[in-house]
């Protein structure tokens, strides 16, 4: 029974982890417009004078900060496909209203018209039967 527990939470788990990564997702993709734009005025103020270590390091950072972006988006997408997939509707928008879109169960339940007790039946049974 206690496998049963763990594997419940690890589900919890990457499904919380949606809210955690698209923050990241964000953050990171301001940092590299941000960053641009700050190398792109130093350029301009430089015309010419390329420092090709400093140029190399900049396109490292930026090459890393996209990589991480990439892994952050792909672990999303894979959680709303694997949510997707799931047969039952009202397990599937229970799971997306809580975790990707960040509903509290109160205002779950209150839009699906469902108690909050159901609401936590439901969420037991998507759990169950949602696939990592």
């Amino acid at each position: 029974m206690n496998g049963g527990i763990e594997k419940k939470e690890q589900k919890k788990a990457f499904l919380q982890s949606y809210q955690t990564l698209s923050f990241s997702i964000k953050t990171l993709g301001n940092l590299l417009v941000s960053l641009q734009e700050e190398q792109n005025q130093v350029l301009s103020v430089m015309q010419g004078d390329t420092d090709t270590d400093s140029g190399m390091e900049m396109k490292d950072v930026f090459s890393s900060l996209r990589k991480q972006l990439g892994e952050k988006n792909q672990i999303c997408k894979i959680i709303v496909k694997n949510v997707s997939r799931m047969d039952s509707e009202i397990e599937k928008n229970i799971l997306l209203l809580k975790y990707i879109s960040g509903y509290t169960w109160e205002e779950i339940s209150e839009m699906t018209n469902y108690s909050l007790r159901q609401v936590y039946n439901i969420h037991n049974l998507a759990l169950k039967h949602f696939t990592m």
